[in-house]
Protein backbone atom coordinates (compact mmCIF):
# COMPACT_ATOMS: atom_id res chain seq x y z
CA UNK A 1 0.00 0.00 0.00
CA UNK A 2 1.43 3.46 -0.79
CA UNK A 3 0.02 5.11 2.24
CA UNK A 4 -0.03 3.69 5.75
CA UNK A 5 -2.87 4.34 8.39
CA UNK A 6 -0.37 7.43 9.95
CA UNK A 7 -0.01 8.40 6.31
CA UNK A 8 -3.61 8.38 5.49
CA UNK A 9 -4.31 10.46 8.92
CA UNK A 10 -1.52 12.67 8.34
CA UNK A 11 -3.19 13.51 4.50
CA UNK A 12 -6.67 14.21 6.36
CA UNK A 13 -5.45 16.34 8.79
CA UNK A 14 -3.25 18.54 6.25
CA UNK A 15 -7.09 18.53 3.84
CA UNK A 16 -8.77 20.02 7.52
CA UNK A 17 -5.79 22.76 7.42
CA UNK A 18 -6.27 23.88 4.13
CA UNK A 19 -10.33 23.71 4.45
CA UNK A 20 -10.37 25.93 7.82
CA UNK A 21 -7.32 28.24 6.09
CA UNK A 22 -10.02 28.99 3.35
CA UNK A 23 -12.70 29.01 5.53
CA UNK A 24 -10.99 31.96 7.52
CA UNK A 25 -9.87 33.83 4.38
CA UNK A 26 -13.52 33.69 3.50
CA UNK A 27 -14.86 34.86 6.92
CA UNK A 28 -11.85 37.60 7.31
CA UNK A 29 -11.82 39.33 3.87
CA UNK A 30 -10.14 42.80 5.54
CA UNK A 31 -7.19 40.52 6.92
CA UNK A 32 -6.85 38.64 3.47
CA UNK A 33 -6.80 42.71 1.70
CA UNK A 34 -4.10 43.38 4.21
CA UNK A 35 -2.07 40.18 3.79
CA UNK A 36 -2.04 41.14 -0.35
CA UNK A 37 -0.94 44.23 0.46
CA UNK A 38 1.84 42.89 2.90
CA UNK A 39 2.51 40.19 0.27
CA UNK A 40 3.04 43.21 -2.69
CA UNK A 41 5.81 44.81 -0.45
CA UNK A 42 8.31 41.75 -0.71
CA UNK A 43 10.56 42.48 -3.92
CA UNK A 44 12.11 39.92 -5.92
CA UNK A 45 15.61 41.18 -4.10
CA UNK A 46 14.83 40.18 -0.54
CA UNK A 47 12.51 36.90 -1.94
CA UNK A 48 16.16 36.00 -3.52
CA UNK A 49 18.63 36.99 -1.26
CA UNK A 50 16.17 35.44 1.53
CA UNK A 51 16.34 32.10 -0.47
CA UNK A 52 20.21 32.39 -1.30
CA UNK A 53 20.21 32.53 2.60
CA UNK A 54 18.14 29.41 2.89
CA UNK A 55 20.83 27.62 0.38
CA UNK A 56 23.16 28.40 2.68
CA UNK A 57 21.50 27.01 5.64
CA UNK A 58 20.96 23.55 3.94
CA UNK A 59 24.29 23.63 2.57
CA UNK A 60 25.61 24.26 6.75
CA UNK A 61 22.92 21.35 7.85
CA UNK A 62 24.68 19.00 5.93
CA UNK A 63 28.06 19.97 6.89
CA UNK A 64 27.40 19.64 10.17
CA UNK A 65 26.24 15.75 9.26
CA UNK A 66 29.62 15.31 7.22
CA UNK A 67 31.35 16.74 10.41
CA UNK A 68 30.14 14.66 13.28
CA UNK A 69 30.41 11.70 10.81
CA UNK A 70 32.66 8.76 12.38
CA UNK A 71 36.50 9.35 10.97
CA UNK A 72 37.12 5.83 10.40
CA UNK A 73 34.05 5.23 8.22
CA UNK A 74 34.07 8.75 5.84
CA UNK A 75 31.86 10.11 3.76
CA UNK A 76 32.42 12.73 1.37
CA UNK A 77 31.12 16.12 1.42
CA UNK A 78 28.72 15.13 -1.50
CA UNK A 79 27.47 12.21 -0.12
CA UNK A 80 26.51 13.52 2.84
CA UNK A 81 25.05 15.99 1.84
CA UNK A 82 22.83 13.77 -0.77
CA UNK A 83 21.96 11.60 2.35
CA UNK A 84 20.96 15.14 4.77
CA UNK A 85 19.15 16.30 1.92
CA UNK A 86 17.30 13.78 0.73
CA UNK A 87 16.30 12.61 3.83
CA UNK A 88 15.09 15.94 4.95
CA UNK A 89 13.27 16.31 1.48
CA UNK A 90 11.70 12.77 2.62
CA UNK A 91 10.76 14.07 5.91
CA UNK A 92 7.89 16.48 3.92
CA UNK A 93 5.84 13.57 3.08
CA UNK A 94 6.64 11.13 5.70
CA UNK A 95 5.29 10.93 9.01
CA UNK A 96 7.47 9.77 11.95
CA UNK A 97 10.54 11.33 11.18
CA UNK A 98 10.71 8.51 8.14
CA UNK A 99 13.51 10.43 6.20
CA UNK A 100 15.45 10.01 9.42
CA UNK A 101 15.65 6.70 9.16
CA UNK A 102 15.89 6.84 5.39
CA UNK A 103 19.14 9.16 6.41
CA UNK A 104 20.48 5.98 8.15
CA UNK A 105 19.94 3.58 5.37
CA UNK A 106 22.16 5.58 3.09
CA UNK A 107 25.09 5.70 5.52
CA UNK A 108 25.15 2.20 5.07
CA UNK A 109 25.58 2.33 1.42
CA UNK A 110 29.09 3.86 1.51
CA UNK A 111 31.72 5.11 -1.23
CA UNK A 112 34.30 2.55 -0.01
CA UNK A 113 34.82 -1.14 1.68
CA UNK A 114 34.22 0.58 5.56
CA UNK A 115 31.10 0.84 4.94
CA UNK A 116 29.48 1.65 8.40
CA UNK A 117 27.04 -0.71 9.54
CA UNK A 118 23.36 -0.16 10.46
CA UNK A 119 23.87 0.12 14.77
CA UNK A 120 26.92 2.31 13.84
CA UNK A 121 24.94 4.75 11.43
CA UNK A 122 22.18 5.01 14.14
CA UNK A 123 24.64 5.85 16.50
CA UNK A 124 26.16 8.65 13.95
CA UNK A 125 22.97 9.96 13.47
CA UNK A 126 21.58 10.33 16.82
CA UNK A 127 25.15 12.67 17.06
CA UNK A 128 23.63 14.77 14.60
CA UNK A 129 20.77 15.34 16.25
CA UNK A 130 22.70 15.81 19.78
CA UNK A 131 24.49 18.66 18.13
CA UNK A 132 21.25 20.68 16.74
CA UNK A 133 19.36 20.28 19.38
CA UNK A 134 22.90 20.92 21.60
CA UNK A 135 22.94 24.25 19.75
CA UNK A 136 19.48 25.11 19.84
CA UNK A 137 19.68 24.84 23.58
CA UNK A 138 23.23 26.94 23.47
CA UNK A 139 21.92 29.88 21.51
CA UNK A 140 18.77 30.31 23.75
CA UNK A 141 21.06 30.11 26.35
CA UNK A 142 23.06 32.93 25.27
CA UNK A 143 20.01 34.96 24.02
CA UNK A 144 18.27 34.37 27.44
CA UNK A 145 15.66 32.30 25.73
CA UNK A 146 15.78 29.24 28.03
CA UNK A 147 12.46 30.07 29.93
CA UNK A 148 10.66 29.16 26.31
CA UNK A 149 12.22 26.07 25.68
CA UNK A 150 12.13 24.54 29.62
CA UNK A 151 8.58 25.92 29.81
CA UNK A 152 7.93 23.38 26.11
CA UNK A 153 9.74 20.76 27.61
CA UNK A 154 7.65 20.97 31.04
CA UNK A 155 4.37 21.05 28.82
CA UNK A 156 5.61 17.41 26.84
CA UNK A 157 7.26 15.42 29.65
CA UNK A 158 5.57 12.80 30.88
CA UNK A 159 3.61 13.03 34.56
CA UNK A 160 5.30 11.40 37.62
CA UNK A 161 3.37 8.07 37.77
CA UNK A 162 4.31 7.42 34.12
CA UNK A 163 8.27 8.12 35.07
CA UNK A 164 7.97 6.31 38.24
CA UNK A 165 6.57 3.00 36.15
CA UNK A 166 9.28 3.73 33.22
CA UNK A 167 11.63 3.81 36.26
CA UNK A 168 10.56 0.41 37.85
CA UNK A 169 10.57 -0.79 34.19
CA UNK A 170 13.79 -0.17 33.64
CA UNK A 171 15.23 -1.55 37.06
CA UNK A 172 13.28 -5.13 35.82
CA UNK A 173 15.33 -4.79 32.33
CA UNK A 174 18.48 -4.43 34.04
CA UNK A 175 17.49 -7.35 36.28
CA UNK A 176 16.76 -9.67 33.47
CA UNK A 177 19.73 -8.65 32.13
CA UNK A 178 21.76 -10.13 34.93
CA UNK A 179 20.44 -13.29 34.47
CA UNK A 180 20.72 -13.87 30.81
CA UNK A 181 23.10 -16.59 29.38
CA UNK A 182 26.52 -14.66 28.72
CA UNK A 183 26.68 -15.12 24.69
CA UNK A 184 23.20 -13.55 24.71
CA UNK A 185 24.48 -10.43 26.85
CA UNK A 186 27.57 -10.47 25.22
CA UNK A 187 26.14 -10.08 21.78
CA UNK A 188 23.97 -7.32 23.07
CA UNK A 189 27.32 -5.51 24.37
CA UNK A 190 28.73 -5.81 20.41
CA UNK A 191 25.52 -3.70 19.57
CA UNK A 192 25.68 -1.06 21.89
CA UNK A 193 29.94 -0.80 21.44
CA UNK A 194 28.55 -0.22 17.33
CA UNK A 195 25.96 2.33 18.70
CA UNK A 196 28.84 3.94 20.13
CA UNK A 197 31.01 4.04 17.77
CA UNK A 198 28.52 5.97 15.69
CA UNK A 199 28.65 8.54 18.53
CA UNK A 200 32.91 8.88 18.17
CA UNK A 201 33.10 11.69 16.56
CA UNK A 202 31.12 13.75 19.55
CA UNK A 203 34.60 12.83 21.39
CA UNK A 204 36.89 14.42 18.83
CA UNK A 205 36.99 18.04 19.79
CA UNK A 206 38.31 19.13 16.68
CA UNK A 207 35.44 17.30 14.80
CA UNK A 208 32.27 18.00 17.28
CA UNK A 209 33.67 21.83 17.31
CA UNK A 210 33.57 21.72 13.61
CA UNK A 211 30.19 20.10 13.61
CA UNK A 212 28.96 22.93 15.89
CA UNK A 213 30.33 25.66 14.14
CA UNK A 214 28.62 24.42 10.92
CA UNK A 215 25.33 24.23 13.11
CA UNK A 216 25.54 27.33 14.48
CA UNK A 217 25.86 28.96 11.08
CA UNK A 218 22.63 26.96 10.16
CA UNK A 219 20.96 28.93 12.59
CA UNK A 220 22.39 32.33 12.06
CA UNK A 221 21.49 32.05 8.47
CA UNK A 222 17.97 30.58 9.11
CA UNK A 223 17.28 34.31 11.52
CA UNK A 224 19.19 36.43 9.00
CA UNK A 225 16.54 34.82 6.20
CA UNK A 226 13.69 35.80 7.91
CA UNK A 227 15.40 39.04 9.07
CA UNK A 228 15.12 39.67 5.43
CA UNK A 229 11.36 38.91 4.87
CA UNK A 230 10.78 40.69 7.95
CA UNK A 231 12.48 44.13 7.28
CA UNK A 232 10.84 43.18 3.64
CA UNK A 233 7.09 43.70 4.60
CA UNK A 234 7.91 46.88 6.36
CA UNK A 235 8.09 45.15 9.72
CA UNK A 236 11.58 44.78 10.93
CA UNK A 237 13.01 42.83 14.17
CA UNK A 238 15.63 42.37 16.02
CA UNK A 239 17.55 39.53 16.00
CA UNK A 240 16.99 38.05 19.28
CA UNK A 241 12.94 38.79 18.46
CA UNK A 242 13.60 37.01 15.01
CA UNK A 243 14.97 33.78 16.68
CA UNK A 244 12.33 33.73 19.67
CA UNK A 245 9.87 33.44 16.90
CA UNK A 246 12.28 30.76 15.32
CA UNK A 247 12.48 28.92 18.50
CA UNK A 248 8.32 29.01 18.45
CA UNK A 249 8.04 27.42 15.18
CA UNK A 250 10.56 24.64 15.94
CA UNK A 251 8.88 23.90 18.76
CA UNK A 252 5.80 24.18 17.21
CA UNK A 253 6.68 21.19 14.27
CA UNK A 254 8.69 18.82 16.95
CA UNK A 255 5.59 16.17 16.22
CA UNK A 256 4.34 16.52 12.24
CA UNK A 257 0.86 16.28 11.95
CA UNK A 258 0.20 17.47 8.42
CA UNK A 259 2.37 17.25 5.14
CA UNK A 260 5.23 19.17 5.01
CA UNK A 261 3.56 21.15 8.24
CA UNK A 262 1.37 23.27 6.39
CA UNK A 263 -0.29 25.36 8.51
CA UNK A 264 1.11 24.34 11.45
CA UNK A 265 4.53 26.29 10.55
CA UNK A 266 2.81 29.64 9.55
CA UNK A 267 0.65 29.16 12.72
CA UNK A 268 4.01 28.83 15.11
CA UNK A 269 5.74 31.54 13.37
CA UNK A 270 3.46 34.02 12.84
CA UNK A 271 2.28 33.58 16.22
CA UNK A 272 6.17 33.95 17.36
CA UNK A 273 6.29 37.09 14.88
CA UNK A 274 3.25 38.40 16.74
CA UNK A 275 4.60 38.06 19.88
CA UNK A 276 7.54 40.99 18.88
CA UNK A 277 4.80 43.56 17.84
CA UNK A 278 4.42 42.59 14.55
CA UNK A 279 0.54 43.18 12.91
CA UNK A 280 -0.84 39.81 12.01
CA UNK A 281 -1.29 39.79 8.32
CA UNK A 282 2.62 40.76 7.87
CA UNK A 283 3.47 37.81 10.40
CA UNK A 284 1.65 35.55 7.87
CA UNK A 285 2.78 36.92 4.93
CA UNK A 286 6.33 36.16 6.12
CA UNK A 287 5.82 32.74 7.87
CA UNK A 288 4.01 31.98 4.17
CA UNK A 289 6.81 33.03 2.62
CA UNK A 290 9.37 31.87 4.59
CA UNK A 291 7.98 28.25 4.57
CA UNK A 292 7.44 28.11 0.79
CA UNK A 293 11.28 29.28 0.36
CA UNK A 294 12.50 26.53 3.26
CA UNK A 295 10.51 23.80 1.33
CA UNK A 296 11.86 25.18 -1.87
CA UNK A 297 15.59 25.27 -0.69
CA UNK A 298 15.67 21.94 0.36
CA UNK A 299 13.82 20.29 -2.81
CA UNK A 300 16.36 21.84 -4.78
CA UNK A 301 19.28 20.91 -2.85
CA UNK A 302 18.20 17.36 -2.64
CA UNK A 303 17.75 17.55 -6.64
CA UNK A 304 21.27 19.33 -7.23
CA UNK A 305 23.09 17.00 -4.71
CA UNK A 306 21.51 14.13 -6.34
CA UNK A 307 22.67 15.36 -9.93
CA UNK A 308 25.77 15.47 -8.71
CA UNK A 309 26.37 12.28 -7.15
CA UNK A 310 25.03 11.02 -10.39
CA UNK A 311 27.85 12.69 -12.61
CA UNK A 312 30.52 12.31 -9.99
CA UNK A 313 32.54 9.45 -11.91
CA UNK A 314 33.26 6.29 -9.44
CA UNK A 315 35.90 5.12 -8.66
CA UNK A 316 35.74 1.68 -10.39
CA UNK A 317 35.27 4.14 -13.34
CA UNK A 318 38.34 5.80 -13.00
CA UNK A 319 40.12 3.28 -12.25
CA UNK A 320 39.14 1.34 -15.20
CA UNK A 321 39.90 4.73 -17.12
CA UNK A 322 43.35 4.68 -16.11
CA UNK A 323 43.62 0.92 -16.89
CA UNK A 324 42.39 1.54 -20.32
CA UNK A 325 44.76 4.94 -21.12
CA UNK A 326 47.81 2.90 -19.83
CA UNK A 327 49.82 2.04 -22.42
CA UNK A 328 50.93 -1.65 -23.43
CA UNK A 329 54.73 -2.67 -24.18
CA UNK A 330 54.73 -5.70 -25.94
CA UNK A 331 57.69 -8.58 -23.64
CA UNK A 332 60.73 -8.38 -25.61
CA UNK A 333 62.76 -10.88 -24.92
CA UNK A 334 65.97 -10.79 -24.00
Amino acid sequence: MLFGRGSRWLLLFSALVLCGATLLAITHPEQVRAFSHALARLSPLSIALAFSLILAQVSAQALRMWAIIPRDTPLSVLRAGYIFTVGDWTNIFVPARGGDALKVVLMTRGETDRRMSLTKAAGAMLADKVVDIGTLFLLCAIAGLMSVVLTKTRSVLPSRSVMIGVAGAVVLLIAWLRYRPPRWVAARMAGVRELAGGLSALRDPVWCLASVTCSVSARATEVLALAVLCRAVGAPLSLPQVFLALVIVNLSVTVPVSVANVGVYEAGLAFGLTRAGMPLPFAITVATTHHVLELLGITLSAAGYALASRLRPRPSTLDAGAADAAPVYPDIAP
